[in-house]
């Protein structure tokens, strides 16, 4: 171990955030204040409710705050603690010893004279976990986001609005595309007016022209397009490859009101963006067979390490991932499906697939509803095909067996809504989270209107079983929040990882999920369900920001250990090594812990669940 006379006291505070940003000469001024501790497992350095005296800067060993008995946080080699005490004048909570430590101690009058002289210091002590998050992206990450997910339609090349009138005939459309070097037109209805305005391409032409053998003398009217679909010029370009993804199309009509300013088209749109997830979207929708679809899902996890790569942010990945895995099934099940099928049945997606939260490849979590009196000689061999088929795709079965190749979730609208009547009614561990699961479901392929349906029969039977809320959200506060650094972390007994998202995202997953279904929210995903949540006043001002940070950031977390792992050639789970984290990183992770805490505090008491027995 280095020896305290080896140990150099301005090096160690200088490299610390937030007094890194100080001049050297105060610095100094720090450094000849501190004065060194020893102090023994047991010894209370501070009382809850006492005016701390110093604040300590870690050199080695632990210490924990609580709050009463729970540990609210652990403190480790390097960490530093409690400015906000001495910036508020009193400590919220106890910091006690948990193994023999040594501490630099900084006088509160010194500590409040650089903070009265650098408000830096301050400011960088009352940063919520959103504002932190911010913070460290530097230079270089801010440039790669500024030229992907800041861009905006209007930073990339829009082709200029080309006009033709309705009655403008194939052969003078055609020539009106080549003299101007493009593959759409926009067609004007005659007499109509900005808002009756089509599209009609190239492809439109050709297709007329040489399959269906048109005269080139027809109009073009006809074979336009005109339920357009459009952006406005100011909206992000990820969200215009979002929706070009969802919609299977090539360009954007981008328009301002009744102004058109003209179309985005895909490849000026990838140009700028410069990743091949475009690539897989073509590679699903031309494809005419499961070969095909195979190695389109293998291209997925390329995408995945290009935009983790780039700095984006995982709220973006998971969209685009989503909306690709989406495609994925939905063509899946259109080869494997005859039609009659396909018009009598929804294929669902449940679980994170249904929320938009999957990244990884995981477990299978799909259900197929049949219309009422509807059934198919073949679908037995059909639903196990489609199974099989993920699985050789790269999506592992799921141990629960909840696949549409199980006749428990495969069966008719009437089946499900009595099976909902079980789960609410006569509610059993198991119960909970099928219903969980289902309550996540999210349409897919063939006809959405079974699973509104169905839900809404949902919603019916809750209405006369308001204790089931309850019930249901028990499952936040089931697990332990992991607070701590290194070998200090509450880590799983049989491995020396954590598990993130049973300790971390599944308490704000299924918190966030409890409240939702108590206000009857549409909304599938997360992040989406909290912002809905936040127009209902059901948070402080800022509580909704920090949840949502606190989600993605886990959420990142997760994917990186899950692309390491990936690297390695070792099996998904959700555990993460500690040790693979930098110390900014086990910052903002605890800063997480402590908002997942303070929202299952929530819950506790939204829910009254310290009343059920």
């Amino acid at each position: 171990m280095t020896t305290l006379d080896q140990l150099d006291q301005t090096s160690f505070i200088a490299h610390l955030a937030p007094f890194n940003q100080l001049p050297a000469a105060e610095l100094a001024r720090l450094t000849a204040a501190l004065k060194v501790g020893h102090f023994h497992a047991g010894e209370v350095l501070c009382e809850a409710g006492a005016i701390p005296a110093f604040l300590y800067l870690i050199m080695d060993g632990c210490v924990q705050e609580m709050d009463g008995e729970a540990v609210v946080s652990i403190y480790g080699t390097e960490d530093v603690f409690d400015a906000r005490a001495l910036l508020e004048g009193k400590s919220k909570h106890r910091f006690v010893v948990s193994e023999p430590t040594r501490c630099f101690r900084l006088p509160r009058a010194v500590f409040l004279q650089s903070v009265q002289s650098y408000p830096q210091l301050a400011e960088f002590y009352n940063q919520k976990i959103s504002q932190r998050l911010a913070a460290m992206h530097g230079p270089e990450e801010s440039q790669e986001l500024a030229g992907f997910t800041i861009a905006k339609i209007q930073d990339a090349y829009i082709h200029p609005a080309l006009f033709v009138t309705a009655d403008t005939s194939i052969h003078a459309a055609a020539v009106t595309m080549k003299a101007h070097k493009t593959n759409s037109l926009l067609v004007r209805s005659a007499g109509g007016t900005e808002s009756t305005v089509g599209i009609v391409t190239a492809t439109d032409l050709r297709e007329a022209a040489i399959i269906q053998r048109q005269s080139v003398d027809e109009p073009v009217g006809p074979l336009a397009t005109y339920n357009l679909i459009c952006m406005e010029p100011d909206d992000f370009l990820f969200n215009a490859l979002l929706r070009m993804t969802r919609h299977n199309i090539n360009r954007l009509v981008i328009r301002e009101g009744e102004q058109i300013h003209g179309i985005l088209e895909q490849i000026d749109l990838l140009s700028y963006l410069s990743n091949h997830s475009h690539m897989i979207a073509l590679q699903i929708e031309r494809a005419t067979s499961k070969d095909d679809l195979k190695w389109a899902s293998r291209d997925l996890i390329g995408v995945i390490r290009d935009l983790h790569g780039k700095g984006i942010k995982i709220r973006y990945i998971m969209q685009l991932v989503s909306e690709l895995n989406k495609k994925m099934l939905r063509k899946l099940f259109h080869l494997l499906a005859p039609p009659d099928l396909l018009a009598n049945s929804c294929l669902l997606v449940l679980g994170s697939e249904g929320r938009e939260e999957q990244v990884m490849k995981t477990d299978q979590d799909n259900a197929l509803i049949l219309r009422d009196g509807f059934s198919h000689p073949d679908l037995e061999r059909i639903t196990q095909e489609f199974t099989d088929s993920l699985i050789e795709f790269g999506y592992p079965r799921c141990p629960g067996n909840i696949m549409v190749s199980n006749p428990y979730w495969t069966k008719s609208a009437t089946a499900f809504k009595d099976e909902l009547f079980q789960w609410i009614v006569h509610p059993g561990r198991e119960s909970f989270l099928q219903f969980a699961i289902f309550y996540d479901a999210m349409a897919v392929a063939g006809d959405d209107s079974l699973l509104r349906d169905v839900k809404e029969r949902m919603h019916t039977l809750l209405g006369d079983h308001r204790s089931f809320y309850s019930q249901f959200a028990r499952a936040t506060v089931a697990f332990e929040t992991p607070l701590g650094f290194f070998t200090n972390f509450v880590l799983e007994k049989s491995r020396a990882e954590l598990d993130i998202k049973k300790g971390g995202i599944f308490p704000i997953v299924h918190g966030i999920r409890s409240l939702a279904l108590e206000y009857r929210l549409p909304q599938t995903n997360t992040i989406d369900r909290i912002r809905a949540l936040d127009q209902q006043c059901l948070f402080d001002a800022s509580f909704g920001v920090e949840l949502i940070e606190a989600f993605a950031y886990m959420s990142t977390l997760r994917t990186k250990a899950g692309l390491n792992k990936l690297a390695q050639d070792l099996p998904q789970d959700n555990y993460l090594n500690p040790k693979d984290l930098n110390k900014l990183e086990r910052e903002l992770l605890r800063d997480s812990l402590k908002i997942v805490n303070e929202f299952k505090k929530f819950i506790s008491y939204h829910f009254k669940l310290a009343m059920i027995s």
